[in-house]
């Protein structure tokens, strides 16, 4: 893989890189018969551009990856239906990665419906359900064919998709061939400040190019004569932004611009700072495992995820510190995590073991506790590496620092 050299959104050569995560495997978990082959692995490197304060990743990327599903967060179908007033003259085109349980719902309003869906799966569980869908890609080819045969739409469902597609520039373009003059398109995408905040770097994914600030995505869309008109914040630390091609900017943006400024997200040195810190994060948390280790003390994991496979790799917390990893799902049971071969195993095995202690790979710990209280009544505590390694002496209770 080609290191990127100029900005994926404004062509800039003023990239900085400030974090590398190293060589990590592009799976998160292999199979027993997997073990002995050689691991898939590619270099994760993030840099900031100074020009126009899009986070991404550095690797130049030959095929993009298949959009994940959106999460589809509350309150959008009611915004569209009423706020919106969209009904049986309006056309709603969703690009694929759309949810189509929001979907069904609109068309069951009268609003006409077309999805754009290339991952085969996906496009016939949508047909399944009655909803007009074609196997295309978009792009400037076929965004075009729609604008020739008038299918320009009130409302682009696009969630996630600037994340993980690699031609920013195009895609905005073909936004704006798609889009009447006084359309919207809804995007629902992670915000990398609360990312930033609790620090976790293991979010950082192959998968995921780019990493939006409001600052971003505005200095983006302008190139392409569309306006960021809304922002609200989401839960899990995503944003529902509105745009169009009219000047009708809330104050919602005005607001997250001035205090992304105010915070310093606008300044690489905030972004080398957090670099430092992750730096940190890695040392204190192996000489805290394995300090546990020496005096003799069991320690297991909880997660088999992406985000845990990151973390594990990075820190490189192996065998010889972990002893096996917990996950509630079948479908990751038996197998290892990749990169550092621990095995997993279902959540019984807590109890058959009872590790002194237990290191949360991205699940928090009140809902573990709650889980598995009977772990947590026969001692077992409950270790935290993000946003700085913490033990738990309660689950519920305030955070013990390391360093005792």
């Amino acid at each position: 893989m080609k290191r990127l050299k100029t900005c994926r959104s404004c062509g800039s050569g003023e990239l900085v890189p400030f974090l590398s995560l190293g060589r990590l495997p592009l799976a998160s978990t292999l199979a027993a018969d997997q073990l002995a082959a050689p691991e898939e692995r590619q270099s994760l490197e993030a840099g900031f551009c100074k020009r126009c304060g899009l986070v991404q990743l550095l690797s130049d990327v030959v095929e993009d990856s298949p959009t994940p599903t959106a999460p589809v967060q509350g309150g959008l179908l009611e915004q569209l239906l009423h706020h919106h007033r969209l009904g049986p003259h309006h056309l709603v085109l969703a690009l694929e990665g759309s949810g189509i349980e929001l979907l069904r719902p609109l068309m069951q309003a009268g609003v006409r419906v077309m999805y754009l869906e290339p991952q085969p799966e996906r496009g016939k569980a949508a047909s399944s359900k009655g909803i007009p869908t074609r196997p295309e890609r978009f792009d400037r080819p076929y965004a075009q064919k729609l604008r020739d045969e008038g299918l320009q739409a009130d409302v682009v469902l696009a969630h996630q998709l600037l994340c993980h597609k690699s031609d920013l520039n195009g895609l905005l373009e073909c936004l704006g061939l798609v889009l009447k003059d006084g359309g919207l398109v809804v995007m629902e995408l992670p915000y990398v400040r609360p990312m930033l905040e609790a620090r976790q770097f293991e979010h950082f994914t192959h998968s995921q190019l780019h990493y939006f600030s409001v600052s971003a995505l505005h200095e983006l869309v302008r190139r392409h004569g569309l306006w960021l008109q809304q922002v609200e914040p989401l839960s899990e630390g995503y944003l529902r932004c509105f745009l169009g091609k009219t000047r009708q900017v809330e104050p919602s943006v005005g607001w997250y611009l001035q205090e992304e400024q105010k915070l310093g997200l606008t300044d690489v040195a905030y972004y080398l700072e957090f670099a430092s810190r992750i730096a940190a994060v890695r040392e204190a948390l192996m000489a805290l495992l394995t300090e546990l280790r020496a005096r003799g003390r069991r320690v297991a994991a909880y997660g088999a995820n992406a985000q845990g496979t990151a973390l594990l790799n990075y820190v490189g917390l192996g065998r010889e510190v972990i002893d096996f990893v917990v996950d509630s799902d079948t479908g990751q049971q038996g197998r290892f995590v990749a990169g550092v071969h621990i095995p997993i195993y279902g959540v019984q095995k807590l109890l058959e073991e009872q590790p002194d202690y237990l290191l949360l790979l991205g699940h928090p710990p009140d809902e573990v506790a709650r889980q598995h209280p009977e772990y947590v009544k026969r001692g077992g505590k409950f270790i935290v590496a993000l946003p700085h390694p913490d033990i738990l002496t309660s689950p519920l209770a305030q955070q013990v620092q390391v360093g005792l």
